[in-house]
């Protein structure tokens, strides 16, 4: 069938007509798309730095909010893991107070039901921060562990000969540090080459007793990051301390 020459202008004109109103329908979607990411990318970066102020005021559960509130828009940043991270570990610390490790005692000559009374004391008294105990019997050993682990604590032997160090971390503290771990876990699980995660589980760690653990990770971070000097002094410290623990700080930029 032949068109007649007025159907043919007139689907000429339509088609003139109707390509670029189409095609300014896909770009205004386009564009449109763009902005909300755009604005979204924006509001991230505003929750970012709103959580990095409010940790550096110390004001930890507003940060942790914060930071919470910026994962929900993307939960798999390794940043904010990392930065969140370090807000717990913070706010954990001012739990525990000014003393660290909050208790110590010598269970040396003490019978186990002698030593899980003075554990009990040390919870009562504490109640959130970081007990050390150390101890040269193993029933001794035996029934602090199985205490603590009761009192839903977190607990670290470290043997060195004969002794026995019992590192243990109780209340709102081990709650905070849990978190902390899970977090700088997190963001290495996402991003394996960002090198902050490893620092900071390693400065955990140390703060806790775990000092060949924190070395793992401490190194780690240096490989990642051989231009930092002070992790360099850091390590080098370490490896030369004979008592094994020197305090690392957190870094949460």
């Amino acid at each position: 069938m032949r068109l007649q020459l007025p159907t043919i202008i007139f689907l000429c004109l339509s088609l003139i007509v109707v390509v670029p109103l189409i095609f300014y329908m896909q770009t205004g979607d386009q564009m449109a798309t763009r902005e909300a990411i755009n604005l979204e990318g924006q509001e991230f970066k505003s929750l970012r730095e709103q959580a990095a102020v409010a940790h550096n005021a110390k004001r930890h559960t507003a940060a942790i909010q914060i930071y919470a509130e910026a994962l929900k828009m993307r939960p798999d940043n390794a940043e904010v893991h990392n930065d969140l991270g370090a807000t717990c570990y913070e706010y954990g610390l001012d739990y525990a107070g000014p003393n660290w490790p909050s208790w110590t005692t010598d269970l040396t000559n003490q019978t186990p039901v002698e030593a899980v009374h003075e554990l009990e004391t040390a919870i009562m008294e504490v109640g959130s921060g970081y007990i050390v105990m150390n101890s040269d019997k193993p029933d001794v050993t035996a029934a602090i562990d199985e205490r603590a682990q009761t009192a839903d604590a977190y607990i670290y032997t470290q043997q060195f000969n004969e002794d026995v160090t019992m590192n243990i971390v109780i209340g709102k503290t081990k709650e905070l540090f849990m978190k902390a771990r899970d977090h700088y876990l997190r963001a290495i699980d996402i991003k394996p080459t960002y090198p902050r995660p490893y620092y900071n589980l390693g400065a955990l760690y140390m703060k806790i007793g775990q000092h060949d653990t924190a070395v793992d990770y401490l190194e780690k971070a240096y490989q990642l990051d051989p231009r930092d000097k002070d992790l360099e002094a850091y390590l080098n410290e370490l490896r030369s301390d004979n008592r094994g623990y020197i305090s690392v700080p957190i870094d949460g930029r």
